[in-house]
């Protein structure tokens, strides 16, 4: 049944898309002399399936024949947006070939020098790669056109009339015509997500704290699939971590290890990915079994630990004996929770010590909890008596399963409609649980069947796509966007850009729960969730990886593939060249067995002129693969990241149309051609981390290029044409070290959101930056005589970091207080710098500069480097500064006195080094004089956990205030060669990590640095 069910996926969505598209095609017919009545007729016929297709999607799910002519009208549909594809190519092609004729017969004709002879020569290159004579014999025939449209129109007419014979027939709207209010997205385990958990997270804390006398114990969390194993997991793990359990030893060493169903529940393979964990490394190349467990075994040594296997199918007795051996060289009191679906995986981890917990359903009380939550939007249920009373028999139909529930919850959130509600409740879809075949089969919750069935039309093949997405795989938002862009799937909408689409897209479907998203710009899908977008892609999505599962056949469209440890790979991609109308080869790690001869020979020998999507790494013969690139004329997005066989990319690159999106990153090019002007649709370029020193000026030609990525390159400038790119929204120059100059027309870049430039060497900013008004993040300024630092004052919506260097070429102190850093509140992250060799400033005049640098309170981490002033402003460590999390001053030489730091109420970091004449610290650093009464009774440097000095030559004496630092875990000093002699560090009660340098330089005592001086406070 899974492949049936797939119409409703794609059908509706598509045929928005497919209208739109031929639509635009209509001058290519009448300039070939096409029959325009052909693509009419073809229109109609497909608007009249249209009109079946909700009722169709319905009573798919009951009635095979229904599923059946689903599955050949969407047939016919994918034709007609190959066919439609094949004439948009052609007609851009002839477009191209006309542009490139009279652009060259005008430069041909004229004498240039300088800039524009570089023009020339790019033009006659470009004219060269295309081979006009080529694309003009490639046009497709208007008899073949026809044919391939009465091709579809026939088989649109069978489908359409046999739905009427089984009883289909115009009607009204079954799927519900919302968007459910956007709110921030979900974060892994939200605990006020959680309900009736309490007594289970009492029982985990419990045995963390229990000791037993052994080495180390193991709790299973038993239960069935989204019931909340991994999230109640979480947040015990997180207060672990964040202190909230009290524990009387603690543990040393914590680690999450995901195993998920796909992994390879070798001893040898958990030993790496614990020890990976345990180390922090990202890899280790030791294979040897036996070295690698000798290495854990090392690393353990002592230490007590805590682990968490999430996810775990596959480990047998004789695995889990192998892999618990290095466990015995840890402290006592070890312990690792276990998440699993398989009382038997319980049965195999039990041993002495170990506790089973097994979790129960939701009761229904905690269950309407959880959904109204979601559904209400935290308002009172009973101020809609109606849509409780349907409500409360929504939830009994989940069963008790949390993700069951919180789904329908985020389906029906903030909808006052009772139709909408009951329509949920009445679906026959929880029927479907009972009978035979049902989606139970495939291991779907109804619930979960629903959350789908009700998705907007536009969403369901964005989610169908995921399914070449492997479980627990963390994959980029970003990423996802750009491969939706690929197939088509974005429709759009007013005046948003197709990227903006998207992020909508996205968020929606976050919003409903189908993606976990991380704090970061990754996501995942939960088991369940993954396993649906698997069953309602059916056959035409494939995903090939451990588990190796499913078959390549010819209606196969989609294709991902992971890196394989199994050995029948070859096996499953012998088809691989029969199938012609693959739209996806996406190669998610890379697999060496991929780069064998035998799969080129298989990639060369495919009719794949309809990929739009391609991901892998180019095997050692580049020439040979690049000629198969040349021939996929519908390519949108191509990946060769990480393919370090690629010095060069050729000319032919420009044959390449229709790419919409080029990954380079990490290839070893040095440069690129001049015919990368061809590829006028162009939107995304990523030459990150290449070897590429000069950028052609023909990129000026790439009009429709929003995101350029150049971080990592050795790219000293860039040419003067990057002032044509006015759809441009974001520049990565990111650690361009060699980076020293922008182009002066870049002003001329309104659209740009996003100038990325830290780590470069900047000497100057271009004059007017402030025309960039759209401009969203600027991570590096330096000021200086041709953009003053009060250019910064215009650019009101800056956010995230900011870094102002050069502070020393500040001529007029009153320009900085127009820079109003003090209004812009979206800038979480400000370093403020001074050069080396601004000892000339007078230390007055910093100090003013430093005064009107006053930022926003929201700020979370601040940076001062070279500060020349004799002392600091009062803002510094303002009280009101609740924000900062972290804050380190470097080279502040003429400062005698440090700050008072002690009020910030969030400060965890504080990194102070460099000062020259500070001989001692004492009340000043803890609390300001004009602190109140109720601020004096807090501890000082309540919240700091890390504290590091360093370089303070003169440092002879430390009064440590009794009370401060109450938390604190590490103290480094480095560089104090004056310092009086350590006494016992016991006053610091939570202090865990002394630098050894501590140790080793300073000679234990009873006074000296550790002088108890009398609180500060009553």
């Amino acid at each position: 049944m899974a492949l049936e069910v797939v119409g409703g996926a794609f059908l509706s969505a598509s045929l928005q898309v497919l209208f739109a598209d031929i639509h635009s095609i209509v001058d290519f017919f009448r300039r070939n002399e096409v029959d325009e009545e052909q693509l009419r007729n073809l229109r109609n016929k497909l608007l009249l399936a249209n009109e079946v297709l909700n009722v169709a999607e319905k009573k798919q799910i009951t009635n095979r024949y229904v599923r059946n002519c689903l599955e050949n009208l969407r047939d016919a549909i994918h034709n007609a947006e190959d066919l439609v594809d094949d004439i948009k190519t052609e007609a851009d092609r002839q477009i191209l070939v006309d542009d490139i004729k009279t652009e060259a017969d005008c430069q041909m004709g004229s004498q240039v020098s300088g800039f524009f002879s570089s023009i020339q020569r790019g033009i006659q290159n470009i004219i060269e790669s295309v081979d006009v004579q080529s694309m003009i014999q490639n046009i497709i025939k208007s008899a073949d056109v026809e044919r391939r449209i009465q091709n579809i129109i026939k088989s649109v007419d069978e489908t359409v009339e046999l739905m009427k014979c089984l009883g289909l027939r115009k009607d009204v709207q079954t799927t519900m015509p919302f968007q459910i209010r956007r709110s921030s997205l979900n974060i892994l385990a939200k605990k006020s997500d959680v309900y009736g958990r309490d007594a289970e997270k009492e029982t985990i804390i419990n045995f963390l704290k229990s000791d037993g006398g052994h080495k180390f114990s193991v709790m299973p969390i038993v239960g069935m699939g989204g019931i909340g194993k991994t999230t109640l997991a979480q947040l015990v793990y997180r207060d672990v971590r964040t202190g909230k359990v009290a524990m009387e030893k603690p543990f040393v060493i914590q680690a999450w290890i995901t195993v998920a169903d796909e992994f390879k529940c070798d001893a040898f393979t958990l030993t790496k990915a614990i020890y990976e964990k345990v180390t922090k490394s990202t890899w280790t190349n030791v294979e040897e079994p036996f070295l690698l467990q000798l290495e854990l075994e090392e690393a353990l040594q002592g230490k007590k630990f805590l682990f968490i296997l999430d996810d775990v199918w596959n480990v047998d007795y004789e695995t889990w004996i192998g892999l618990q051996t290095p466990f015995e060289s840890a402290a006592d009191g070890s312990k690792i929770i276990v998440t699993t679906r398989l009382p038997k995986i319980a049965e195999v981890l039990g041993a002495a010590g170990s506790e089973v917990l097994d979790l129960k359903l939701l009761s229904k009380d905690d269950g309407w909890k959880l959904f109204s939550k979601h559904a209400f939007n935290n308002v009172d249920p009973s101020s809609y008596p109606d849509l409780e009373v349907i409500g409360r028999k929504i939830v009994e139909k989940c069963k008790g399963n949390p993700l069951a529930v919180k789904s329908l919850g985020c389906l029906l959130h903030s909808r006052l409609n009772p139709k909408e509600w009951e329509t949920v409740l009445v679906n026959d879809i929880w029927e479907l649980e009972e009978r035979e075949g049902g989606i139970r089969e495939g291991g779907i919750l109804p619930a979960l069947w629903l959350s789908y069935y009700y998705l907007p039309r536009h969403l369901k093949p964005c989610f169908a796509y995921c399914s070449i997405i492997p479980k627990d795989y963390e994959f980029e938002k970003k990423q996802l966007i750009l491969l939706w862009m690929a197939q088509g799937l974005l429709q759009p909408q007013n005046n948003m850009m197709l990227e903006e689409v998207g992020e909508k897209y996205f968020e929606d479907l976050a919003s409903r729960s189908f993606f976990l998203v991380d704090r970061g710009n990754t996501f995942t899908m939960h088991d369940l969730v993954n396993d649906l977008a698997k069953y309602v892609s059916g056959e035409f999505c494939l995903r090939l990886d451990d588990n190796c599962y499913g078959n390549l056949t010819r209606k196969t469209r989609h294709i991902s593939l992971m890196n394989y440890v199994t050995s029948d790979i070859s096996k499953k991609l012998e088809d691989l060249s029969k199938n012609t109308v693959l739209r996806t080869l996406f190669l998610l790690k890379d697999c060496i067995q991929l780069r064998t001869q035998h799969f080129l020979d298989q990639l060369r020998s495919m009719q794949c002129q309809y990929l739009r999507v391609l991901s892998f790494r180019l095997h050692p013969d580049f020439e040979g693969q690049m000629k198969l690139l040349e021939s996929l004329k519908h390519l949108r997005y191509l990946d060769l990241s990480r393919s370090d066989g690629i010095e060069e990319i050729p000319d032919s690159i420009g044959k390449l149309c229709n790419l919409q999106t080029l990954l380079l990153r990490l290839c070893r090019i040095h440069e690129l051609p001049e015919s990368i002007a061809n590829l006028k649709h162009l939107r995304y370029l990523d030459l990150s981390d290449t070897l590429i020193k000069t950028i052609p000026d023909t990129l000026g030609n790439l009009h429709e290029l929003l995101t350029l990525d150049l971080s990592g390159t050795g790219i000293e400038k860039i040419p003067d044409t990057l002032g044509n790119l006015h759809e441009l929204r974001t520049l990565e120059l990111v650690y361009c070290e060699k980076f020293t100059q922008l182009p002066t027309n870049i002003t001329m870049l309104t659209n740009l959101c996003d100038l990325n430039n830290l780590g470069t060497s900047l000497k100057v900013m271009p004059p007017k930056l402030s025309n960039l008004k759209n401009l969203r993040r600027l991570q590096l300024f330096v000021v200086g005589k041709s953009c003053g630092i009060e250019e910064l004052g215009k650019l009101t919506n800056l956010h995230g970091l900011l870094h102002i260097r050069s502070l020393e070429n500040v001529d007029e102190v009153e320009d900085v207080s127009k820079a109003n850093l003090k209004n812009k509140n979206h800038i979480t992250d400000l370093e403020l710098e001074w050069n080396d060799d601004s000892a000339d400033v007078p230390h007055n005049k910093a100090r003013e500069v430093l005064d009107r640098l006053h930022p926003h309170s929201n700020i979370q981490r601040l940076n001062v480097n070279n500060y020349g002033g004799r002392s600091f402003p009062d803002w510094m460590g303002h009280h009101s500064f609740s924000c900062i999390k972290d804050l380190r001053l470097y080279r502040c030489k003429n400062c005698g006195l440090l700050p008072p730091l002690g009020e910030l109420p969030s400060l965890e970091c504080l990194v102070i080094e460099g000062f020259d004449t500070v001989e001692r610290i004492g009340d000043e650093f803890y609390l300001s004089d004009s602190s109140t009464s109720s601020r004096a009774t807090e501890p000082p440097f309540k919240s700091l956990k890390s504290l590091v000095f360093g370089n303070m030559a003169e440092w002879k004496e430390w009064s440590l205030v009794g009370g401060a630092f109450p938390i604190l875990e590490s103290l480094k000093l480095r560089g104090c060669p004056k310092l009086k002699g350590v006494g016992s560090p016991d006053y610091l009660p939570s202090l865990n990590v002394i630098d050894k340098d501590v140790i080793s330089s300073l000679r234990t005592a009873t006074s000296g640095i550790w002088e108890r001086s009398p609180p500060l406070h009553p």
